[in-house]
């Protein structure tokens, strides 16, 4: 673990992390094909079913074919509003859950990996807008690298994925 700050301590006491500046984030919703896609929405705020729902919502729009996507147990993937909007979409869109702690299964886990170990290469943003702002720029770039995203699904615990019948010429 890579920290910034400084280590203050009088002898004989234990040493506290002193972090200059406040903690912030930001939040992103995506998803990856086994093709090399990557769509994504950043937002503020919880995410809940509505958000959800509007996720969805701009997936399907964008999709040519029926969008067959892998989700995991988050409690708002299950939630009656958006089961209720899946419900008459079954031509457009199907749902299908991962197995409960089974995160390594997940293909949009890999995405995720990436974008931690990659966002901050070239320095720390000083604000939440700064963190925003680069985390849209890589993921556009991300988007370029199609080859990239496909290998994501190169690992044994997401190959199932990316099977020919899933991959469709």
């Amino acid at each position: 673990d890579q920290s910034t700050g400084t280590f203050v301590a009088l002898p004989g006491e234990t040493p506290e992390l002193i972090v200059p500046g406040s903690r912030f984030s930001v939040n992103m919703i995506s998803t990856v094909t086994n093709r090399g896609q990557v769509r994504w929405m950043i937002y503020a705020g919880r995410r809940n079913a509505a958000l959800f729902i509007v996720f969805l919502t701009r997936l399907i729009a964008g999709a040519a074919k029926k969008v067959f996507l892998i989700v995991d147990h988050l409690s708002v993937h299950e939630a009656a509003a958006v089961d209720e909007w899946l419900a008459d979409k079954k031509d457009r869109i199907e749902v299908f859950y991962l197995p409960k702690y089974a995160s390594e299964r997940n293909p949009d886990e890999y995405l995720n990996c990436d974008v931690k170990a990659n966002i901050n290469t070239d320095g720390l943003p000083k604000d939440r807008e700064g963190l925003r702002g680069k985390l849209n720029r890589f993921m556009q770039r991300l988007a370029k690298l199609p080859a990239r995203i496909a290998s994501y699904f190169e690992h044994k615990c997401i190959a199932y994925a990316a099977a020919p019948e899933l991959n469709p010429a």
